[in-house]
This record gives C-alpha cells, structure tokens and sequence, in this order.
C-alpha cells in the first residue's frame, strides 16, 4: 500500500470535498519526518476511529492500524529542508542535511529506500545566460526533489556542463534558435528533455522562477500552467476539428486557454510524446495560423497551447503556479502558497533570481557554449519569426535540437515581418545568407477566388448586422471588397484579407476608423462599430437591360 492507492481509494468513493480534504490530511502528515510521526501524543483507539466520519475514520485507520505504514511514504513527499534566507525571501542556501551520529537500523533503511525511488517529477530547465541564477535554480530543485532527475538545455547560450557533472543532472547545449519565438526546435528540446527523463510528469523551469516546497496541489489535468484571466484564442474551430480525430468530443474550452504555458507549466510526459513528436506539430499548418493571427502564435506560450489543443489532450490553470506582479507578497494569480513562482518585470525590486550574485567557487561550473551571436536589433539571441529550416542545416551541420521535417515561412509572413529584405541584402542569418538577397518564401495557402463583376453595385448597411438583407448578399473575397470599397468612395485598409473574430464576416466597414476591409473569421460577432458592405442582387431582366 502507499499514499497513491490511499488516494485513488478516497476519490473512488468520494465527491471532490472528501478528494481535497484526504489529500490535505495526506500531505501535512507525510510531511513529518518519522521520528515525529512516533513521537505523536495522540494514539487513537480503535473505538475513537470507528466513530469517526466516512473517509476520515478511514485515514486515520489507514495510518495508525497499519504497522510501519509510513515507513514507505517518507520517499514520497520528503521532509522540508530548513533554509537561510535572503531579503527578497529566496533560500540561498540549503541547511546541511544528514542522519543523527548514530542512526537506528530502520532510520538508515528508510534513508537508503528514499534514495532509490524515482519522482514522479522531472524537470526541464530551459536556460540561455544567468549564471548565479541557473546554478541556484538547480540546488532549489534538487532540496525540494531530491529523487527528481533535472535536465538542463541551453539555447545556445552558456555551457552548463560543469554544473551537472557535479550536481547530478543532464545537460545538453543546442544551436541558438531563439526558439522561445520558434516552436520547431522548441518543442524538439522539450520532447527530447521528456524521453531522457522518463518520469510521470515534466515540469519546465525557468531562471527566473523560484520553487519554494515540494508539489502542494497534484496536477489536474494532463498539462497546466499559470492562470492568466480572460485570455482567448482564434482559429478554435479549425484546432478543434484536428482534435476530433483522436478526441471525437472535444473542446477547446476558455478555462483551458487561460493557462499559461510558460516557467512553472507541467506536462504529462505521454501528451508530450503525442503532441510534440515532429510529425504531430507539422500537423498543424503554421503559416496559416500566421498569416490569419499574429506573429504571436510564435510564441512558445501560444504555440504550445494550439499544440497539445489539436491532439484533445486537456490543459486547466494550476494553483501550484503562482504569477507574481506588482505585490511583493500576494500573487496575481495562483495560491499564495504556490510550489512554483513566476516573475513579472514590474516586481519590486526586479526578479529576485537575476538580483542573486555568482559565489567565486561557482564561476567553475559554466563556460561559453562557443557560439558567436551577432550584434544589433536582429541578433541571434532576439529574432522573431526567423526561422529557415535550410539555413539551420547550412549552419549547424544537422537538425540536432530541431524539428527533422523541412519548414519554411511563407512569402507572406516574410513580407510582413521582415519588409526591409525585399530591398535589402540579408543581414538576418537563420533567415538568409548574409549579403545575398533572401530566396521566396513558401507559398501560401490561399482562398478561393470570388471573380469581380463590372457591373456590381453595393450598398453600405445602417445598421450593425450579421447578416445581408434581402435582394442583397455577402461578398465573397479581397477583390470583390477593393471593388466595393472604390465604388463607395472608401479606402481599403488591408489588401489581405484579416482574421477578427470580433468583427461581422465579409466586407466590413469601420465606422470609427472610416475604412474597409475583408474579414474571414471562423464565425464572427455583430460589433456595433462595423457595418456590413453587401452586392446588390441584379434580377435576369435588368442584367439583360444592363448588357450592351
């Protein structure tokens, strides 16, 4: 038996109250250590157990009438480690830790048993710079999960190879990628960290995160992360149908969009091999999401969500993880007592681990990676949107760290993101050979055209609306709006077509804004500041009085 099946047995037979309180009742005892435990005033009869209430007489029974029941358990939530602290409240460093002079034989079993069984946690540290950081990041993970394997990546940045050797972890160096703003290598990175560390769960750290205690609040879905309030993504329709095909009743929920993905997120190891393989992710068409939103879909928060989304695996906010603002002390979101923090830029006094300095005995334990990065606005280290897979095996010698299927950013995307290099010789290098002019892009998908009628006339509606009225109807493409658009006078903002699923469908016209363009969303809402442009429908007998 152990504290696993005891819970499984609870939530079995009990409604989510009775789950909570057993898991509580659970961590605050297993979080004595044995000799407490023993040394426990109170030593219930079994009369007293057995007038005490469903689940909770069974608790108590459980742990007082099992011999040696906790014995077991100590290797499943270890002991808290006392800590000096700083001033920002951080533990720089872990109170020594070691048996009594003269341990009894089942102290020094226990101690021995507890060293042999794995975490159900791993953790993924995605790092590039910050020394006096990383290094301190890792001590915090090893005190609070001494049974947990720690694989270290860095994105091209230092050399933590030093590090690992002496602290027990794993440490790969990768080309620089920039990935947080290229999901390719990103998820590569993070699909190779959970193959390497085989456990439960993957839980992936940042520099600037803090871990103060082990896992409070036991993951509730299959991946989750920080709860960012009121947070919506477009193209749902379209994640959704690729969902369904391994997931029929699948929904992309907003509950499930307001996780954040970033420093503190966990991933079940499975849905990470499911959705991150680079077959799954190639799925996805990235252009098209693209080209129809931001170039915030880039983005490793957003790209993960769409990811995991469009193969049905299910993503919930965890208390565990804490977003930190403006308030030193109380987070914005997440408990207070969260295992996991993460950092806004506007905390007082700056991210507490980028304040820490680097010990003299530590400056050992990193190097250089011994890539040079260049300099400027478009360094290596920030370009967005620049990724090329071509130029990543010219540079790099292999797809080491990134996706091994081919993918290249459309004409499109470069256009809008890079317009200088339609000029300019190619100063980016992931993108281009430096010097040369850039090569086109891929093409892009593209709807199906709506021939322009010469003939047509158009009406601008008064009235917010969904839909055209009668004798009347939508127009189909950017074309047939340009045509609207000179004929009414107006000036067409966008010469492609948009994405706003705030806006109505079609032609629009923006009131505030006096414009007009073409809008596609998957279903659109009435908004009271667009108007709908609608064709005038021409009857057989005037379109033959109209003919020459």
């Amino acid at each position: 038996f152990h504290r696993t099946s005891l819970r499984t047995r609870l939530q079995q037979a009990h409604s989510k109250p009775f789950e909570d309180a057993s898991d509580a009742i659970i961590q605050v005892y297993f979080s004595w250590p044995m000799s407490k435990r023993k040394s426990f005033g109170w030593q219930p009869s079994f009369f007293t157990i057995s007038l005490l209430p469903g689940s909770i007489g069974f608790v108590f029974l459980y742990f007082y009438g099992i011999p040696n029941f906790g014995a077991e358990q100590l290797v499943r939530a270890p002991p808290r480690i006392p800590a000096i602290k700083s001033e920002e409240g951080l533990a720089l460093e872990p109170a020594p830790t070691t048996l009594a002079a003269n341990p009894t034989a089942s102290e020094a079993d226990e101690a021995a048993n507890a060293a042999k069984v794995k975490d159900p946690y791993g953790f993924y540290l995605h790092v590039y710079g910050d020394p006096a950081a990383v290094i301190y990041q890792v001590r915090e993970v090893k005190k609070f999960f001494p049974r947990s394997p720690i694989y270290v990546m860095s994105d091209g940045g230092l050399d933590f190879s030093a590090l690992c050797e002496k602290e027990g972890c794993t440490f790969v160096l990768c080309p620089p990628a920039n990935d947080r703003w290229h999901p390719w290598p990103f998820f590569r990175r993070l699909y190779d960290a959970a193959v390497s560390l085989n456990t439960k769960y993957i839980i992936m750290l940042e520099p600037d995160n803090t871990v103060h205690s082990y896992v409070k609040r036991p993951p509730p879905a299959d991946v989750g992360g920080l709860l960012v309030t009121s947070r919506q993504f477009g193209l749902v329709k379209y994640v959704e149908r690729m969902a369904k095909q391994r997931v029929p009743n699948f929904k992309w929920t907003s509950r499930s969009m307001s996780s954040g993905l970033c420093g503190g997120a966990y991933f079940k190891r499975e849905a990470i091999l499911d959705a991150l393989s680079d077959e799954s992710m190639m799925k996805l068409d990235w252009n098209y999401l693209g080209e129809k939103l931001s170039k915030e879909i880039f983005s490793s928060d957003f790209a993960l969500q769409y990811a995991f989304a469009a193969r049905g695996w299910v993503i919930e906010p965890w208390e565990d993880a804490a977003q930190m603002d403006k308030d030193k002390y109380q987070p914005l979101t997440g408990a207070r007592d969260a295992t996991f923090k993460h950092y806004c830029s506007c905390y007082p006094g700056g991210k507490p681990t980028y304040n820490l300095k680097l010990a003299k005995q530590d400056a050992k334990l990193f190097k250089s990676g011994g890539y040079e990065m260049t300099s400027g606005p478009y360094s290596s280290s920030v370009c967005q949107v620049c990724y090329n897979h071509s130029r990543y095996l010219e540079l790099w010698g292999s797809a080491r760290c990134t996706n091994s299927i081919p993918f290249h950013l459309s004409e499109k995307l470069l256009q809008r993101h890079h317009p200088e290099m339609q000029t300019k010789p190619c100063d980016l290098p992931w993108l281009c050979v430096p010097g040369a002019m850039r090569g086109r892009g891929a093409d892009s998908w593209q709807p199906t055209a709506a021939p322009v009628d010469p003939l047509a006339s158009y009406t601008l509606l008064d009235d917010a609306t969904l839909t055209c009225p009668a004798e009347t109807k939508k127009l189909d493409s950017v074309d047939q709006c340009q045509d609207a658009a000179n004929k009414l006078n107006k000036k067409l903002a966008y010469t492609d077509e948009l994405y706003q699923e705030a806006d109505p469908p079609g032609c629009i016209f923006r009131v505030p804004d006096n414009d007009v363009y073409f809008n596609a969303p998957e279903e659109g809402q009435k908004n009271d500041g667009r108007r709908l442009i609608c064709q005038n429908v021409v009857s057989d007998r005037e379109a033959s009085l109209q003919s020459p």
